[in-house]
């Protein structure tokens, strides 16, 4: 407690009572109990709390770090919590510990259950909660860094499962919240546990010149300061004039390397200058109202940054294509700045940020900083208007964990590009997004009608990949459609499930017309009253005997994917056509045939018969199937889906083509073809075999093949049918990397169709 309390002397004296009691009662009820590295556990709430005293938390959230674990790990119930410090302190420490707990309920009821679901069970329940109360994860993050900071008495798998896991998770999260300092120090020590050879060794080559860089940047300093302090302007404007020197992190310097395939000498801004600048305040006049002073204030913020700019850039010579402009347009988190790189008087390049204290608080303590100015109740309405929404959408569209955290970190934790529509509007993508994302992001309808797009007044295809400060124009035609296509280069999984959504119901509409066309030639065939037979009313009843639902459209939906025959809907409809004799051409029940690979026995129209298996879709028990009668060789049964089946049905006598279904009795297993689509990298292939071993499969053919950056690896098991084929795919596609898991048929090796993509 005493590290903390030189941190809360400004505050109220009801306040520190209140954290005082807060210690106290956490003290107690974590009496006796040790962390890992041997320390009273009492020593991790209070590191938690001085954490967020230094953010400039509010009482409440310093109150729930110091209680954080009371709950999870000690008799103490919520009740306790609210009744001693109230609902706000009980809803934060709740929203830190009922994750954890709902992760062991789960996985007591399913002991299966693996560590990467409870892993993502867990983070889902922290991003939700989150929606409701910002602090809660404000909290987390502040317990999540120290305990980054105490890492190395975990053994070294947890120490990497917890490094990727910061590095994935709570380091973009924190600099989506805009808290700089929290994510600088969560990057770099994630990078020393998950690179430890590279950590080190760029901690030495950056040691092995630290003086010499040192004594240039003391240099530039002086210069600096001198000729800031005896401008007149800025002596006018501006109370106080901060400049320092600043020190790039090891997480970026060694990213920016690899990204750019740039070498240490080439990172230009090892060493930045920073000037903070805290302008003066004006004096309000009694005619202004508080919007037109805050316009003022805000007006005089930027000039004197956009001042202080001229003045560096006419003491030192700056560097072409090297200035960024973070105050005009400021990063999606509210980042606000201005970056410029000049040469210092030693002649090395050094990068000088400028902003107002205003904007430094914001860069490095982002949300928190509105604690610190005392708006923290009006925040959660702000930042539910942004990317938090989305993640309240999210949690509605996605049900999987695992699915749900994948698309927050593609989403909302990537990188981001801002751009402009023509109107000036800005619009926060992620990296990588098209025109196609941005339009779907405007409005459904624009991404609908999109037919081409203008990016800075040029026309570009709607591939291409947007950047920072693009203006976008999307052009449309009322007789625009989506197209597939989109869905190779569309990012945002809000304009991939649009594009999708199009085409269902265009295939649904395809797919009620061909029923419907079905029936309606069966009927004319047998020379029966069309019109009447096909009202309304009369489809109601026959509907609701073969699917159980009144609507038409089922019926026709049963006919187009094969569920019912047209010969089972006009019988039902005209009870006189059971009377008469099948047709001379349909088959009897075929006798038994001596059983080869891929041979079995199914039902037919309710008829124990023997079948052959089509090789194109090579259906297993659990797929929808119809049977075929092949003139000579008996049935064969086919995936409902099936493009042979499908023609099968449209071109053949009806008759040939009749509803089956499987023999619950029927053993054995059956062989399939799968396709891995995955992202290449070195040990992909291995990765996935060992899946195989843990999950007791041997595989009865491998193949792996690479297209640009996508790998294929090709699989021949033997399953137990549908439900098992799913367990499988779901655990391959576990693997780092894997997009996709496609079953193919045997043959031709073709995809089989959309609806049967596993899930």
């Amino acid at each position: 407690m005493e590290a903390l309390r030189p941190l809360l002397s400004e505050r109220s004296a009801r306040d520190q009572a209140t954290i005082e009691a807060a210690y106290e009662f956490a003290r107690q009820a974590h009496e006796g109990v040790l962390r890992k590295s041997g320390e009273p556990y009492i020593t991790h709430p209070v590191a938690v709390a001085v954490i967020l005293a230094e953010l400039g938390m509010d009482t409440d959230s310093i109150a729930a770090g110091l209680l954080h674990d009371t709950v999870e790990d000690t008799p103490v119930t919520l009740d306790d919590i609210e009744k001693h410090f109230g609902p706000d302190v009980r809803r934060i420490v709740e929203g830190e510990t009922k994750v954890s707990k709902l992760a062991k309920v789960a996985k007591a009821q399913n002991p299966d259950r693996s560590l990467s679901d409870e892993q993502s069970e867990n983070m889902r329940k922290l991003l939700i909660a989150m929606t409701s109360d910002i602090r809660i994860i404000i909290v987390k993050l502040a317990d999540r860094l120290h305990n980054m900071r105490t890492l190395d008495s975990m053994q070294p798998v947890k120490q990497q499962r917890i490094a990727r896991e910061t590095m994935e998770i709570f380091a973009p999260l924190a600099h989506r919240l805009g808290i700089g300092q929290v994510k600088w120090e969560l990057e770099d020590l994630s990078f020393r546990y998950l690179e430890p050879d590279a950590y080190i060794e760029l901690q030495a080559r950056l040691r092995t010149r630290q003086e010499e860089r040192i004594l240039h940047i003391r240099t530039a300093l002086q210069e600096m300061r001198e000729a800031l302090g005896e401008d007149l302007e800025l002596e006018e404007w501006v109370d106080d004039i901060n400049v320092s020197g600043r020190s790039k992190h090891l997480w970026s310097i060694y990213s920016k390397m690899q990204k750019e395939g740039k070498a240490l000498e080439q990172i230009f801004d090892l060493l930045a200058i920073r000037v903070i600048l805290t302008p003066k305040a004006l004096q309000a006049r009694a005619q202004t109202d508080a919007k037109r002073q805050e316009r003022a204030e805000e007006v005089r913020e930027k000039r004197v940054c956009y001042h202080s700019l001229s003045i560096v850039h006419s003491l030192w010579t700056p560097i072409p294509g090297r200035f960024k402009d973070y105050i005009a347009v400021p990063k999606p988190n509210g980042y606000q700045s201005l970056h410029t790189t000049v040469i210092s008087p030693s002649g090395q390049p050094v990068e000088v940020q400028i902003r107002s204290r205003r904007m430094h608080e914001v860069a490095e303590y982002g949300v928190a900083a509105h604690w610190l100015y005392k708006q923290g109740e009006k925040l959660g309405e702000q930042q539910r208007e942004g990317w938090l929404q989305r993640l309240q959408q999210l949690q509605h569209e996605i049900l999987d964990a695992s699915d749900f955290v994948d698309a927050v970190k593609e989403d909302l934790l990537g990188g981001r590009v801002v751009v402009f529509t023509p109107k000036g509007d800005t619009r926060d993508l992620p990296s990588a997004s098209t025109p196609i994302d941005f339009a779907y992001n405007v409005h459904s309808r624009i991404g609908d009608t999109a037919v081409g797009a203008k990016v800075n007044g040029s026309i570009v295809p709607l591939s291409y990949q947007l950047q920072n400060g693009d203006m976008v124009e999307i052009v449309t035609s009322k007789n625009g459609t989506p197209s597939k296509d989109w869905l190779s280069f569309a990012v945002t999984r809000s304009a991939r499930t649009k594009i999708r959504h199009h085409f269902r119901v265009e295939e649904r509409a395809e797919a009620l017309e061909h029923g419907h066309d079905l029936l309606e030639r069966y009927l004319r065939k047998r020379n029966l009253p069309v019109r009447q037979l096909m009202r309304t009313k009369s489809l109601e009843d026959v509907a609701d005997r073969l699917t159980g639902n009144r609507n038409p459209d089922d019926l026709y939906l049963a006919l187009h994917a094969g569920k019912l025959t047209t010969g089972m809907v006009a019988r039902t409809l005209v009870p006189e056509l059971n009377q008469e004799k099948p047709p001379q051409a349909r088959p009897r029940p075929l006798p038994p045939t001596p059983r080869s690979d891929g041979d079995g026995k199914v039902y037919v129209e309710g008829v124990l018969s023997q079948a052959k298996k089509g090789m194109c879709c090579n259906p297993i028990p659990g797929d929808q199937i119809m049977a075929y009668v092949t003139r000579g060789r008996g049935y064969t049964i086919h995936r409902i889906d099936c493009p042979n089946m499908v023609r099968l049905l449209k071109d053949e006598p009806e008759d040939r083509c009749r509803p089956a279904s499987w023999n619950p009795g029927e053993p054995g297993h059956s062989a399939v073809n799968l396709d891995v689509v995955a992202a290449d990298r070195s040990g992909l292939l291995a990765d996935v075999l060992a899946v195989l071993v843990v999950q007791k499969r041997s595989p009865l053919k491998v193949e792996a093949a690479v297209r640009g950056q996508t790998a294929h690896i090709l699989l021949r098991l033997e399953v137990g049918g549908q439900m098992d084929l799913s367990r499988l795919a779901d655990a391959i596609r576990s693997v780092e990397g894997v997009r996709d898991v496609l079953r193919v048929g045997n043959k031709s090796g073709r995809a089989i169709p959309t609806e049967a993509r596993l899930r």
